[in-house]
């Protein structure tokens, strides 16, 4: 088992991948499957008939967004918290996922899902 733990759990830091004044809305658990540390910001896809979700490769279709680090490796920790509709930011999400999102791919995502994905300028930090 990794140890996905944060001592700093209880201090806070913009990583801007939610966006826009739409608060992430239908926030469920899912079983996320695949290998490795599975990164906050991984868009996830599903086939139809199955449970289970994996990350999102280009032609798949956007089901969802993962909203916390997921250790796909352990059966115990596979399950992971994602959002069904909301704003996010592109630039996030492409860093994190290390790919380029078809805007068709966006497109359908907003009309099908309300998953409005979007570039969006980093928050200053403060000090």
């Amino acid at each position: 088992m990794k140890n996905l733990f944060s001592p700093n759990v209880d201090l806070s830091k913009v990583d801007n991948l939610i966006s826009g004044t739409l608060i992430p809305s239908k926030v469920l658990p899912v079983t996320v499957t695949g290998s490795g540390v599975v990164k906050r910001g991984t868009l996830l896809t599903r086939s139809a008939g199955e449970t289970s979700y994996r990350k999102y490769t280009d032609g798949d279709e956007i089901r969802c967004v993962l909203l916390l680090d997921v250790d796909t490796d352990d059966p115990d920790e596979n399950e992971g918290v994602v959002a069904f509709g909301g704003e996010f930011n592109q630039n996030k999400i492409e860093e994190v996922m290390e790919i380029t999102i078809a805007p068709e791919a966006i497109l359908d995502a907003m009309e099908d899902k309300e998953i409005y994905i979007a570039p969006m300028n980093p928050a200053p930090e403060t000090f």
